[in-house]
């Protein structure tokens, strides 16, 4: 399982960087400078593209209302897509950080960043509770035998069902979180859109579009 999801992950990473290479200016976006000059500038535009797709996926991924129709080996890969697509995009939010000269704008980032990465250090514990879940019950586990660990059936059951609550309790609040969250971010992107001249919005939607086909079409890889 975890050489499949590694495979996939530099399956996507490979894809990225290609889609990247053709997205963004001639001049490297960490292109060392005393400020943002204007080359880094722009790689402003591809870069809140590519984060705010790989940010759309994974709330269309939370959302995903067969989750609990799965097994746990699928469940878990799930997981794990969906953190590596927010770590992709606190990646970029911390590259677009660099690029900010404004206060106003920087503050949104940084907002912006705080709610992603939150929302990665959760569906990454999800993603280990799931691959442990099944373990910590499991009385056959070569480590349980050797100490003469044992379940009585009314133990093994309450504790999967223990187990499975406190997953479907954490989704459903990361599927909250995501819905009380859109307002706010939908404003934060209207902010953006305002400031964008006719080229960099272009470069914006391209780079949203594109990202948008690869992250989806990843996640539907499963």
């Amino acid at each position: 399982m975890k050489q499949t999801v590694m495979n996939l992950h530099n399956e996507l990473l490979s894809r990225v960087k290609r889609t990247w290479e053709m997205l963004r200016p001639s001049a490297p976006p960490h292109k060392p400078s005393r400020s943002a000059d204007h080359l880094i500038k722009m790689n402003l535009p591809p870069l809140l593209g590519r984060r705010d797709a790989a940010y759309d996926c994974v709330s269309t991924l939370i959302a995903d209302q067969e989750l609990f129709a799965r097994d746990e080996a699928w469940r878990q890969k799930h997981y794990g897509i969906i953190a590596g697509l927010l770590e992709s995009a606190a990646e970029d939010t911390k590259s677009i950080l660099r690029t900010l000269s404004s206060p106003d704008t920087a503050s949104r980032e940084q907002d912006l960043y705080d709610l992603i990465a939150l929302f990665r250090d959760i569906v990454q514990v999800l993603e280990d509770f799931t691959r442990l879940g099944s373990a910590v019950l499991n009385e056959e586990h070569p480590t349980f035998k050797r100490f003469g660990i044992r379940y009585t059936d009314a133990e093994r059951l309450r504790g999967e069902r223990l187990l499975s609550e406190v997953e479907i309790s954490t989704v459903n609040q990361l599927r909250v979180y995501c819905t009380r969250a859109l307002p706010k971010i939908t404003r934060y992107r209207e902010y953006t859109a305002k400031s964008f001249s006719k080229p960099y919005a272009s470069r914006y939607q391209k780079a949203y579009d594109a990202y948008t086909g690869i992250f989806r079409e990843a996640a539907g890889e499963q």
